[in-house]
């Protein structure tokens, strides 16, 4: 009985211990969100930076923490600040080129997608549900919930919130942080790379030639958006199915082998010549033998 009330007072004790964790690492996160957005929204920063040229001025004001200022700025657009990537990649093309601008942003996004998952699959679901809102959660996890490779579709194709996804996947999903960071490892360049070569003109240039390019090209992303936009339901089942499809083809495959393999086992064994029972055959006709001599 002694170890039994022992038993239930470590177990409460270490209940209550998690919580106080849980509790004082939220309030921390908390205080430095607002600490940063708060200066930053009532400086006028914040509207500043949501333009390409303002936000160029504000890296180059930087000097030799450039740098470190865009790396910043690409790890808060992904985790706090609600500012479009393709702005903030653009005006680090701006400053530092195309190829510095992609590695930099890569190992930025790649950190603060990794930070978004890690703050989902410790905090749970209320607090995503807090950030993003209750119904965004549970239409994600409803479609989320379907496997893990309608996860990586989402982030393949752009017409998906990537970043809300991280969060939102961390805290609804069983998905491991291994296949998470490949997915990312794979998925996000392709958007960077794209904004970065197409932004800075490097690709198609801004003059000559590439006026009628880029007319085209505005041309058939107007129209991109507003059929993704138009058929945007479609678009998602058809990403989901996909997805789950790709699932099943998966652990179909696996079942496949595993039974091939148990198959090629039992084949084996049942060629293998048994040689125990053979062993004590002869044993027994030996003692025979000498009892016979006897």
């Amino acid at each position: 009985m002694l170890n039994f009330l022992c038993y239930n007072y470590c177990m409460e004790r270490e209940t209550k211990i998690k919580i106080y964790k849980t509790l004082i690492i939220a309030l921390v996160f908390v205080v430095i969100a607002l600490a940063i957005y708060l200066p930053l929204k009532l400086s006028g920063t914040l509207d500043k930076i949501s333009n390409a040229e303002q936000l160029q001025q504000i890296i180059l004001n930087g000097g030799v923490y450039s740098y470190a200022i865009f790396f910043i700025i690409q790890f808060l657009q992904v985790t706090l600040l609600p500012i479009p990537a393709f702005v903030t990649t653009v005006a680090g093309t701006l400053v530092f080129g195309p190829w510095i601008t992609l590695l930099i942003s890569f190992v930025s996004v790649m950190c603060a997608s990794m930070f978004s998952f890690w703050i989902g699959r410790h905090f749970g679901e209320k607090l995503v549900a807090w950030v993003v809102g209750t119904e965004t959660t549970e239409k994600w996890q409803s479609k989320l919930d379907r496997g893990k490779y309608v996860f990586f579709l989402m982030m393949l194709f752009p017409v998906f919130p990537d970043d809300i996804l991280c969060l939102i996947v961390g805290a609804t999903t069983n998905i491991t942080y291994k296949f998470f960071f490949f997915t990312n490892l794979i998925t996000r360049p392709i958007a960077i790379a794209c904004t970065c070569f197409l932004g800075s003109g490097l690709l198609i240039p801004f003059s000559g030639w590439g006026i009628p390019v880029w007319i085209v090209i505005v041309l058939v992303g107007i129209a991109l958006f507003y059929l993704s936009f138009k058929y945007q339901p479609q678009i998602e089942n058809f990403v989901v199915k996909l997805g789950e499809k790709l699932g099943r083809n998966k652990q179909e495959t696996q079942t496949k082998n595993l039974n091939e393999s148990v198959s090629t086992q039992n084949t084996k064994t049942n060629n293998n010549p048994k040689t125990e029972p053979t062993t004590i055959n002869a044993e027994t006709q030996t003692e025979s033998g000498t009892q016979n001599k006897r």
